[in-house]
């Protein structure tokens, strides 16, 4: 594997984690993106008759604790986590690993959205990739931060609600719950509101309820959102996924775009920041922000560990998203 970026933040010039990263993900400490054991047996995934296909079925996860400067598998007390690709029924799953970390990336370095912090890593058998991150639910010392994903908020299960629960939700639904629980919503909902577009934006079509958490922040007493986490372009993978994981609004809504054109466009995204409060001038500008972004978007995929195709195939399915986004029915003439 010939290393020339940052494996964690994609600065190119870099063999190893630049400073940094280092710094963000490991306390400083001088960390080999080559992990000292090999590969862990692949996890053959398939998914349960009558359940939605979903790319959260089939990945494996592996908890990691750093050793002084060595992560190693471990049982107990895991501060970080392994994601190796897997073998299953989707389509380029060795790529999984850096889909994941460069989708990451996108929204971090990007469109400035608060993420995990992560790194593409190396098996030290066959060089094959993982994906590393790092947990924010540990705090100084090991402590265990308070948080609770939107599906324990809204007391569904598998048990109550059947295998789809995760799914059979609105986004809209879960501003509603954050506006009950969250003190400081006016801010915090932005946030979920940008996360929403950029996961439409770069083909999520898994992001569901357990994909979106609040955490109690002890210096403000109240829930916020956690770092974002779980990000990537399903497409990839799966290339008939579902625009998005959820439904954007409540059932029996629809704009009278959606039902012209059967995607979700400006007004859609208009219409539900209205609806969860949002100013308009603040959702015309995040929406208008995009196009001027695309360029760093390029960028950024053409220096993250996927191959030539996959980023090509990547960046073409985020220019057609964008200007779907981009897209007013209402300002259209007819």
């Amino acid at each position: 594997m010939n290393i020339s970026h940052c494996p964690a933040c994609l600065r190119p010039g870099y063999k190893e984690f630049c400073a940094s990263c280092r710094k963000s993900l490991f306390g400083g400490k001088r960390v080999s993106p080559i992990l000292p054991f090999t590969r862990p047996d692949y996890n053959v995934r398939k998914r349960e008759q009558g359940s939605r296909l979903s790319i959260s079925g089939v990945q494996s996860k592996h908890s990691l604790k750093l050793n002084d400067a060595s992560l190693e598998l471990t049982e107990k007390g895991g501060e970080y986590i392994l994601k190796p690709a897997v073998v299953g029924e989707f389509d380029n799953l060795e790529a999984m690993p850096a889909n994941e970390h460069v989708t990451m990336q996108l929204a971090r370095q990007v469109f400035r959205i608060g993420t995990a912090e992560c790194a593409v890593v190396f098996f030290r058998d066959d060089l094959s990739p993982a994906y590393l991150t790092k947990r924010f639910d540990i705090g100084p010392g090991g402590a265990h931060v308070q948080q609770e994903d939107f599906a324990q908020i809204a007391e569904v299960s598998e048990e109550t609600h059947g295998r789809n629960y995760k799914y059979d939700f609105s986004y809209e639904r879960i501003a509603l719950l954050m506006k009950r629980h969250v003190s400081v919503y006016a801010v915090e909902v932005e946030k979920f509101f940008k996360l929403v577009l950029f996961n439409y934006l770069v083909h999520n079509g898994d992001a569901h309820i357990k994909n979106f958490s609040l955490c109690r922040d002890p210096g403000v007493n109240t829930y916020l959102m956690t770092p974002a986490y779980d990000l990537l372009n399903t497409r990839l993978h799966l290339p008939n996924e579902s625009a998005m994981a959820l439904d954007l609004f409540e059932p029996d809504f629809e704009t009278g775009s959606y039902k012209a054109n059967g995607f979700y466009a400006r007004d859609d995204f208009f219409e539900f920041g209205a609806r969860i409060g949002i100013p308009s001038k603040r959702v015309d500008r995040m929406i208008d922000e995009i196009p001027g972004r695309l360029h760093f978007v390029n960028d950024l995929l053409n220096r993250s560990f996927l191959s030539d195709p996959l980023k090509a195939g990547y960046a073409e399915m985020v220019e057609a998203r964008a200007k779907a986004i981009g897209y007013s029915y209402v300002k259209t003439p007819r």
